[in-house]
C-alpha cells in the first residue's frame, strides 16, 4: 500500500495535469474564435508570423485544426474497429493469459 505522502504527490500530479489540460483546451477555444472572427470579418488571408516564426494566415489555421480532429475521429475509429475485433476473438476463443 503506497504510502501517504506518496498518494499527496499523486493527487497533486493529477491536478496540475487537470489544470494545463483545462487551460490548453480553453487556450485552443480562443485561438479558434479568434480565427473564425478574423475568416468572418474577411482578413482570413492575411498573413501573421507564428512563434517559430513561420508565416501562417487564420484560413490555414481552420484547415489544420479540422485535419487534426479529422484524424482523431479516424484513429478513433479503428481503435474501436480493432477493440472490437479483439473481444470477439476473445468471446471465439476465450482469453488466454500467457507467462510469456
Amino acid at each position: 500500500m503506497p504510502a501517504p505522502a506518496d498518494r499527496r504527490k499523486f493527487a497533486w500530479a493529477i491536478a496540475a495535469v487537470v489544470a494545463f489540460g483545462v487551460a490548453g483546451i480553453i487556450g485552443m477555444a480562443h485561438m479558434i474564435w479568434v480565427a473564425l472572427e478574423k475568416v468572418a470579418s474577411g482578413q482570413g488571408l492575411e498573413t501573421y508570423r507564428t512563434v517559430w516564426l513561420v508565416e501562417f494566415n487564420y484560413v490555414g489555421f481552420l484547415v489544420m485544426v479540422g485535419a487534426v480532429i479529422v484524424g482523431l475521429l479516424l484513429a478513433g475509429g479503428h481503435w474501436l474497429h480493432e477493440w472490437l475485433q479483439v473481444r470477439s476473438l476473445e468471446k471465439k476463443y476465450g482469453s488466454s493469459k500467457s507467462n510469456t
